[in-house]
């Protein structure tokens, strides 16, 4: 019979690799690395957290997979543990070569600010990353090769 903490450890070895992953980042006693940190890596303007994001990216992007979809699902998912996310569902067309989709954080801003005119220009909706980043917002670009094994690998960035 496994115990609680061999599980913790076979699960949280998954993510072990260059760049890591989201999971357990605060506890000193692990062994694993995590691109999440003290500062926010949420604050996806300051370059320092972006480029840890990108880290995780490159290490997600390591791997080749036979399901790209599912595998993509699965970034989202760990992407929102960043609060950060990206339009994909199964409207959305994945096609060898770039695939480009704007990033949003905390699901954008709706509502309306002192210097917004609400009578004019209705409610203020923004990507929740713009507004602080100097007016740009974030897009993920994700470049889709399928490899001669007929296998798919990832080059994703965050720009």
């Amino acid at each position: 019979m496994k115990k609680f903490k061999d599980i913790i450890n076979l699960i949280e070895s998954g993510e072990a690799e260059d760049g890591g992953g989201f999971g357990q980042p605060f506890q000193p006693s692990r062994t694993t690395r995590s691109a999440a940190s003290d500062f926010g890596t949420h604050r996806v303007e300051d370059d320092t957290q972006l480029n840890r994001v990108n880290a995780f990216l490159h290490s997600f992007s390591n791997r080749e997979y036979i399901e790209p979809r599912g595998a993509l699902a699965l970034l989202r998912a760990k992407l929102n543990i960043l609060g950060l996310d990206f339009e994909f569902n199964p409207k959305v067309k994945l096609m060898p070569g770039p695939n480009i989709f704007k990033m949003n954080r905390f699901g954008g801003t709706f509502g309306t600010t002192p210097e917004h005119d609400l009578l004019k220009n209705g409610f203020l909706v923004t990507d929740g990353i713009s507004e602080f980043n100097g007016g740009k917002g974030l897009t993920l670009i994700i470049d889709l090769q399928i490899t001669p094994s007929h296998l798919y690998k990832f080059n994703i960035t965050l720009q």
